[in-house]
């Protein structure tokens, strides 16, 4: 009987033991508030993480330690690096459909030692360089909240895009900062 019921013990914390070694994905972030996007604050467990996301020029995008309020610890700093701009970071959003309304938005601050202008846009297209798209931008130094609705309109094979940059210039190499990025359905 103790010889069985120590067996049984044993399976037990061994399953136990297995699960926990399996149980090794991370999650980006929970997706509470309707928040759409994979990574909005850009951190994950307190740490810098640009997971869920594309770069337009690694050199161009870096984590910083400056968030916005009630934004963690971390915010993504973008370099303007010219005309074109690289200075982008993009990702795709699954399960969206023509007549969807959503509304993005982020909190942005110009910073550095020539302060920029942060532009968020959304782009529906087969890629993020073709399509309509819808922008909305500030040159605030201060963090301030900037959102753009649209209703979506997308053709066979299109997505939605969401896409940060900084700005085009040949002058100076701007910075922006972004933080607490947000996507989601609005009602009809």
């Amino acid at each position: 009987m103790i010889g069985n019921l120590l067996n049984r013990l044993l399976i037990l914390a061994i399953s136990i033991l297995v699960l926990l070694l399996n149980c090794h994905e991370s999650i980006v972030e929970p997706q509470q508030d309707g928040n759409l996007l994979p990574n909005g604050s850009f951190e994950l467990n307190n740490q810098p993480t640009l997971q869920g996301w594309h770069l337009g020029n690694e050199r161009a995008a870096e984590l910083v330690n400056q968030a916005a309020p009630n934004g963690g610890n971390w915010a993504l700093q973008l370099t303007s690096d010219g005309a074109p701009t690289t200075a982008f970071i993009y990702t795709p959003v699954p399960n969206i459909k023509s007549g969807d309304i959503v509304r993005l938005s982020a909190y942005v601050r110009a910073s550095g030692n020539f302060p920029g202008t942060g532009i968020i846009r959304l782009t529906v297209g087969k890629s993020i360089n073709s399509g309509s798209i819808k922008e909305t931008s500030s040159s605030d130094t201060v963090w301030t909240r900037i959102s753009i609705m649209d209703t979506v309109k997308m053709g066979m094979n299109d997505t939605l895009w969401v896409i940060l940059s900084s700005p085009v210039t040949e002058i100076a190499p701007f910075q922006q900062l972004f933080d607490l990025v947000k996507l989601e359905k609005v009602a009809k």
